[in-house]
């Protein structure tokens, strides 16, 4: 309307001088710039927060993992312990109950393996998307300079024809910028559906691992039956078990020892004896 109405003014056949462009739409637009780029910092403000809290995620991630791996090197020293021959000959050895125990245990960590693979990788996409949408802010930001230094150039260019052909522009910007700001707000809400998702499966991790805790402790026990018990210091079984090792082999060695010296002396005996005494 804008348009039609400067045209009848230079159709005027009087001669008369244009009327000069209204700027009002200009202030209008002005402002709307304005808030679209507080919109778009208090994004970058949220989009930040967003950050934080998924670097806080990850790194409970890495620490329930070094938690399942410490839980699988307990589990393959209790595994040896198991078929030991000392605890072979306490009668804990050949138990149904303490193999599937086992197995059943092997399988799962198997299984939280896997998901701690899979939640890395979710992570790892999530970054990216993180990325992405700080990229597109940087380019609203610069779009949004632009055509704030676009109108302010405007407001001092002459020529109603020049003017119409960058308010044209600049509306059509507008429209995009419009369409890049609802897109913008539609991945900013699936990140945090996302990273809900994460942190569910983050706790659900969280309570297989306490889990498969507890069935290490109760198969460490030897089996069902009985009143409730402590649990089980497994650190401190291992440690003792090493020490026994340590000690039945220091054992060993002092008696192989006395029977090398008993047949040194044996020897040495029935060499000074007659020769006719035969010694075995």
């Amino acid at each position: 309307m804008a348009s039609k109405t400067m045209a009848k003014g230079r159709k005027n056949p009087s001669g008369a001088v244009a009327p000069k462009p209204n700027h009002m739409d200009t202030e209008s637009d002005e402002q709307e710039y304005s808030a679209l780029s507080r919109k778009l910092q208090s994004k970058v403000e949220a989009l930040k927060i967003l950050r934080y809290e998924l670097e806080k995620c990850r790194t409970e991630r890495d620490q329930f993992k070094l938690m399942a791996e410490t839980i699988q090197l307990r589990y393959s020293a209790i595994k040896n312990s198991l078929n030991s021959p000392d605890f072979q000959a306490a009668g804990f050895g050949n138990s149904s109950a303490v193999s599937l125990l086992v197995k059943q245990t092997r399988e799962r960590n198997e299984a939280l393996t896997t998901e701690v693979e899979s939640l890395k990788q979710r992570l790892y996409d999530l970054e990216g998307d993180i990325k992405v949408v700080r990229a597109r802010n940087v380019e609203l930001q610069d779009t949004c300079g632009k055509l704030r230094a676009t109108n302010e150039s405007l407001l001092t260019a002459s020529g109603d024809k020049m003017w119409q052909e960058d308010k044209s522009r600049l509306i059509a910007q507008l429209e995009q910028f419009r369409k890049r700001n609802a897109q913008l707000q539609y991945d900013f809400r699936s990140l945090l559906d996302e990273k809900e998702e994460a942190i569910t499966e983050r706790d659900a991790y969280k309570c297989k691992a306490h889990r498969l805790n507890h069935e290490l402790n109760v198969a460490l026990r030897g089996g069902e039956g009985g009143g409730p018990q402590p649990l089980l210091d497994i650190d401190g079984l291992i440690l003792e078990n090493k020490y026994q090792a340590e000690k039945i082999t220091n054992i060993e060695n002092e008696l192989s020892l006395a029977r090398q010296a008993a047949s040194k002396y044996k020897l040495s005996i029935c060499s000074k004896m007659a020769p006719s005494t035969n010694c075995h």
